[in-house]
């Protein structure tokens, strides 16, 4: 039985991320983590987060010819939350904050959307892009650089060195140039790859706002682009972007690379700017900037810069509105972190001003919801103590790269529901699990944590059948490369909880190998409709679906399978010359009997070239066990991988045993 199977979409990162966001954090020794005060958690609130207690917002007030305002107070700002003004509980304007202060630091990602411009036009946007470097890179300004082809490819990490950045600039890679229509269409091929063009936009427009999420303070994107309709036939998509970027605290300027046309007088045709000597002489037309891209600025609290030929002057505006901007702070109502998006209106009291800011955030769920609370209390002291439980837990801790520095460990567990203690409420029966999970360094310090709290509710009938079955429950956690000690704590009502300690040993992973992941056993595999964007998408929103040929992996925690079932393992591989490259992939597996270290099956090579995604080195891939081979007993899989340029991954293993 499955369909009570429970799924937590929640990631916990405590490394350094691949863009070196993560602020340093000060190690605490198990059971000894104390309650911070309200004060303290309101002071170090910096972004919108879950566990956060204030709401940041800044502000750009112009008069109507577009000056600053640099004299506003307090008492001229209102803001609204879903319609009701809230009391303003802090305040400050960006220019009045001393340099080297934590919370100056700015993050800037200059994104290059590389379609719908020629090489003349991409070399004219570029030359902009590195006057922006020259005179906007500081110490206090983070930078990283992007650009957007047939995948986000991060040219360029975050730095402040201008040199570094200039040379980023100059290298990003020039797209392939595709005669311009009104739609703007990508250079992706065929009508159908066309379609999905601006939604795979889209999704890495959210894929670099999931990375920004983790950094303090306001984020700025200068998208720059030809330009193309993003909402027509995809308001769902569009719509999940904007939320996506104010989740994030994330402003978007939307930059047109394409400038004013001007009509050639010897040839009757329109040209951009960079075709002739001067930007200036302009005797008509100007090309498009679909709605789409304007909402994108509008709606995030930055503006657009659309039809202009001083392009560089223009960016340097925006440099110089990093600092002109108010930030207002105040106490949400009622927080629930519930995940829902709450629509945020700033007013002004001064007449003739323009007011852009954000337009809302979302309150998600903390992945540390039990932190300070007495039940999450309790079970850290479970954790620390040498008590063992009297819950009978199972659980698996497979672990995959995500990118250098950095990797996800799902974890599957179940309980017997028969361990449970429910209530009785009418008709239906109902408890609460309590789950803790911490990862503990050598010197017992804290590496990574999660906490959560599941409802459990079942009517009459259904309670007779998942008294005979177990309590499913996922997770997974970001953690750095090392050897730790994974405890995971839980309650399921009464006085009862379950414990479960293994050692958590992650290999160092550099980006540069040819190297494997895993492997994670499933119970089953199941069809699934995901497309290679989706899963994109299920990434972006936390969730991690272990999909590939087709077919979605249902997790086991425990790698016990009876005869007549047909378990799989899923594995990742990693193959960076698939950046550059198209290389054939295969992987090849091992099965020993552990009782008497023999060798009982050896496969072929298994192809997974079908599974490649262009300029992506993650590769999945799902296969059967050989069940028909293997008398029950207590086994060992060792697993490979290989490459057409000769190269061949570490073998990874994993113990499963059939009843």
């Amino acid at each position: 039985m499955f369909r009570h199977r429970l799924i937590l979409t929640v990631g916990f990162l405590i490394a350094l991320s691949w863009l070196n966001l993560a602020p340093a954090r000060t190690p605490s020794a198990p059971g000894k983590k104390k309650k911070p005060s309200p004060q303290a958690e309101t002071a170090a609130a910096s972004v919108i987060k879950s566990e956060s207690n204030v709401v940041l917002v800044d502000v750009i007030v112009t008069d109507k010819n577009g000056h600053y305002l640099r004299d506003m107070n307090q008492k001229e700002f209102h803001v609204l939350e879903d319609g009701a003004e809230q009391p303003i509980t802090s305040f400050s304007r960006e220019a009045d904050i001393k340099p080297g202060a934590p919370e100056r630091q700015r993050y800037i990602v200059i994104f290059f959307d590389n379609a719908g411009l020629d090489s003349e036009g991409q070399m004219w946007e570029r030359g902009a892009a590195s006057n922006f470097v020259q005179s906007t890179a500081s110490p206090h300004r983070m930078m990283a650089v992007m650009d957007y082809g047939n995948g986000l490819r991060v040219a360029q990490n975050f730095t402040t060195d201008r040199d570094l950045l200039m040379s980023a600039v100059r290298k990003t890679k020039f797209a392939p140039f595709q005669t311009s229509t009104d739609e703007m269409p990508r250079p992706h091929g065929g009508q159908r790859e066309s379609d999905l063009a601006p939604r795979n936009l889209l999704l890495a427009i959210r894929d670099v706002a999931r990375m920004l999420g983790t950094a303090p303070g306001r984020k700025t994107i200068l998208f720059l682009s030809a330009g193309f309709d993003l909402i027509s036939g995809r308001p769902a998509d569009y719509q999940d972007t904007i939320v996506a970027l104010n989740k994030a605290n994330v402003g978007v300027y939307t930059i047109s690379a394409r400038g004013l046309v001007g009509l050639d007088m010897a040839s009757g045709e329109y040209m951009p700017p960079w075709t002739r000597d001067s930007g200036l002489g302009v005797f008509g037309g100007a090309p498009s900037f679909p709605g789409g891209l304007i909402q994108l600025a509008a709606q995030t609290g930055g503006y657009r810069v659309v039809n202009v030929n001083d392009l560089p002057g223009e960016m340097q505006k925006v440099s110089e509105e990093m600092d002109e901007y108010y930030l207002l702070g105040y106490v949400p109502p009622n927080p629930v972190h519930d995940g829902r998006y709450h629509k945020i209106l700033v007013k002004v009291d001064r007449a003739g001003t323009e007011v852009r800011a954000r337009n809302g955030y979302a309150d998600t769920k903390s992945p540390d919801i039990l932190a300070g609370k007495t039940e999450g209390m309790a079970l850290e002291a479970k954790a620390a103590s040498f008590e063992a439980g009297e819950i009978s837990v199972a659980l698996s801790t497979p672990y995959f790269y995500v990118r250098p520095g950095i990797a996800r460990v799902n974890l599957a567990l179940s309980i017997p529901t028969s361990a449970v203690d429910f209530e009785k409420h009418g008709d239906n029966f109902r408890s609460q699990m309590s789950v803790l999970g911490i990862a503990y360094r050598s010197d017992g310090s804290v590496a990574a944590r999660f906490s959560d709290t599941v409802n459990l509710n079942y009517e009459k009938d259904e309670m007779r059948e998942e008294r005979k079955a177990n309590i499913d429950y996922q997770n997974f956690i970001m953690i750095a490369p090392g050897e730790y000690m994974f405890k995971l704590v839980l309650s399921a009502g009464g006085g009862k909880f379950g414990k479960y300690v293994v050692p958590l040993m992650v290999d160092e992973f550099s980006g540069k190998q040819f190297t494997l992941s895993g492997p994670a056993f499933g119970d089953r595999s199941i069809p699934s409709p995901l497309s290679s964007a989706d899963i994109d998408q299920k990434l972006i929103e936390g969730s991690v679906p272990m999909v590939a040929n087709g077919l979605q992996v249902v997790p086991s925690s425990n790698s016990r399978f009876k005869k007549d079932m047909e378990p799989v393992v899923y594995v990742e591989v990693y193959d960076p010359l698939l950046e550059s490259g198209n290389p054939q992939m295969g992987i090849l597996f091992d099965i020993v009997n552990q009782k008497t270290k023999e060798k009982v099956y050896s496969s072929s090579t298994l192809p997974i070239n079908e599974n490649v995604h262009p300029g992506n080195p993650l590769v999945p891939a799902i296969f059967k066990l050989p069940m028909d081979k293997l008398p029950p007993g207590d086994y060992r899989i060792e697993i490979r991988g290989r490459d057409s340029a000769g190269n061949a991954t570490p073998v990874r293993t994993g113990d499963f045993s059939i009843e």
